[in-house]
């Protein structure tokens, strides 16, 4: 009975090395935003916090931006911003992305937020589908080695537009090798 235990508990042993770790594909980490505030130009001194984001414009007024901020802690390789799918999508359904000079609060309004900064890209969405980036001009970062927040602005590209995702299952994503 004491050998039968041993050499089953070799034979298991030898079948589990079988399944190396090293065979597992790497899977990057996904970070969402943990604030998203839509900013409007006709009520520019509200705040609107929501998971719903939206940017929108139409006959040249009523803009509407969403700020996004994303808390990204220490991980290696290289970081990159992407759009997963808009819960809707009419005219150009192009958006812009850019950095802030400092990330976004849930009482930022249209009078009160952070600087735009840095133009980073352009998405073009249809829908539910992945995004196409149209124009990069730096979605991808080195990885911070700190915990570090980051904040964007999201806006419209051209008249009649107007896209809005779900924060917390699509829309902007940062990810993380």
């Amino acid at each position: 009975m004491k050998f039968t235990l041993i050499a089953a508990v070799s034979v298991l042993s030898t079948l589990v090395s079988g399944l190396a770790l090293p065979n597992l594909v790497p899977r990057s980490t996904v970070f969402q935003p943990n604030v998203a505030v839509v900013i409007k130009e006709d009520f520019p001194t509200t705040s609107f916090p929501t998971t719903t984001a939206e940017v929108g414009r139409s006959n040249g007024q009523h803009n509407m931006k969403t700020l996004l901020a994303f808390v990204i802690p220490p991980c290696s390789g290289t970081c990159t911003v992407s759009f997963d799918g808009a819960s809707s999508a009419t005219g150009s359904q192009r958006m812009q992305f850019f950095t802030l000079g400092y990330p976004p609060s849930a009482g930022n309004t249209w009078n009160s937020k952070p600087y735009t900064d840095i133009h980073k890209g352009t998405f073009q969405t249809a829908g539910s589908s992945t995004g196409t980036v149209v124009e990069d001009f730096g979605l991808t970062f080195n990885c911070p080695s700190v915990i570090t927040n980051y904040g964007f602005e999201v806006q419209p590209v051209w008249d009649n537009d107007y896209v809005t995702w779900d924060t917390t299952t699509a829309g902007y994503i940062i990810t993380c090798p």
